[in-house]
């Protein structure tokens, strides 16, 4: 089901976009000695999202299959993209509204990424091999998401109440 998002539904889900990476960010814990700067972020450092994105990796067939079965309650399919930078650098973006058709993944981007001149709600070509997390919301709870489950593990109580207090969806096991 692809239906598009109004004008509310847009600046909602770049909110939570915007609300994950901070949130994501946030939890990363900082290294005690400084270190040179290197063309990967600190997320990539980090053993517990590195295996949040395998276990993402893992289930990406799952999600094929999910998402080619239409749901009654389905409000959410998107896709965790790791983007290159001109500098080096790794960006990490949800790009939703995604479909699988003809093994080619499409969504439309959640976010802007001005040095690669992608603005948010563009349609873009997602490769397989670029995809970090994915996820679905489906009568109101997540599937998939590890990387949203990990930031919210992470997360302190009061934390977990204010964002659980911005999203639509409940995070179960």
């Amino acid at each position: 089901m692809n239906v598009r998002p109004n004008r509310f539904q847009k600046f909602a889900h770049r909110l939570f976009a915007f609300v994950m990476c901070l949130l994501i960010f946030a939890c990363v814990p900082v290294p005690t000695q400084l270190s040179p700067p290197s063309p990967t972020s600190q997320l990539d450092l980090d053993a517990g999202m590195e295996s949040a994105f395998q276990e993402a990796r893992d289930t990406l067939s799952f999600f094929i299959e999910r998402i080619a079965a239409p749901h009654p309650n389905r409000t959410y399919v998107a896709v965790k993209v790791r983007f290159s930078t001109p500098d080096g650098l790794s960006q990490d973006i949800w790009v939703d509204n995604v479909t699988y058709t003809d093994e080619t993944f499409r969504g439309n981007m959640g976010d802007d990424i001005p040095s690669l001149k992608l603005s948010f709600g563009e349609e873009i070509v997602i490769p397989t091999e670029d995809i970090v997390d994915w996820m679905i919301v489906e009568d109101g709870k997540l599937i998939g998401g590890y990387t949203i489950r990990l930031a919210y593990e992470r997360m302190s109580p009061e934390e977990k109440e204010r964002f659980l207090g911005a999203i639509d969806y409940s995070i179960e096991d």
